[in-house]
C-alpha cells in the first residue's frame, strides 16, 4: 500500500522542539505528513542524499552549523528541494538573508500557529508539483 503522506525532513537539534513540531503537524493535519528527523546538519544532508523529501524544515542553530550557512548547505546538497527555515530568533534581516540563500519561507518557532507553516508547505507542493 503506497504512503501518500507528504515526506518532510526536519533538521532540528532540540528533541523537545522536534517532538512538538511533529505533534503539532499531526494534530493540525492528521496523517498528512511523514516526518523524518536529524539533529545535525551533516546527518540531515546524508538523509537528503537518499532522496524522496518534498520539503526540508531547517533550524538555524545546529551543533555543526549556525545561521544562514545551513540554508546554503542544504540548497547545495538538494537544490530543487524547498527549504523552510524555523528559528527561535528571526528578524527581518535574517529572513531576508535566509531568502537570499534559498529559503522558501521562514517562521519563528513557538510564536506562530502551525497553520501558516502547513499553508507554506501546501503552497510549495503546488509550486513544485512533485517530490525531489
Amino acid at each position: 500500500m503506497p504512503d501518500d503522506r507528504v515526506p518532510l525532513l526536519l533538521i532540528e537539534d532540540n528533541p523537545a522542539d522536534q517532538r512538538l513540531l511533529i505533534e503539532l503537524l499531526e494534530y493540525a493535519a492528521p496523517g498528512r505528513f511523514r516526518v523524518a528527523s536529524a539533529r545535525r546538519l551533516s546527518e540531515g544532508i546524508d538523509i537528503l542524499g537518499t532522496g524522496g523529501f518534498a520539503v526540508v524544515l531547517l533550524d538555524l542553530s545546529l551543533p555543526d552549523a549556525v545561521g544562514v550557512a545551513a540554508v546554503a548547505a542544504v540548497r547545495g546538497a538538494v537544490p530543487t528541494t524547498p527549504v523552510i527555515v524555523l528559528s527561535g530568533l528571526l528578524d527581518d534581516d535574517l529572513r531576508q538573508c535566509a531568502g537570499e540563500r534559498g529559503a522558501a519561507a521562514s517562521f519563528v518557532k513557538g510564536e506562530e500557529s502551525i497553520a501558516p507553516l502547513i499553508a507554506a508547505i501546501d503552497e510549495l507542493m503546488r509550486e513544485c508539483g512533485s517530490i525531489q
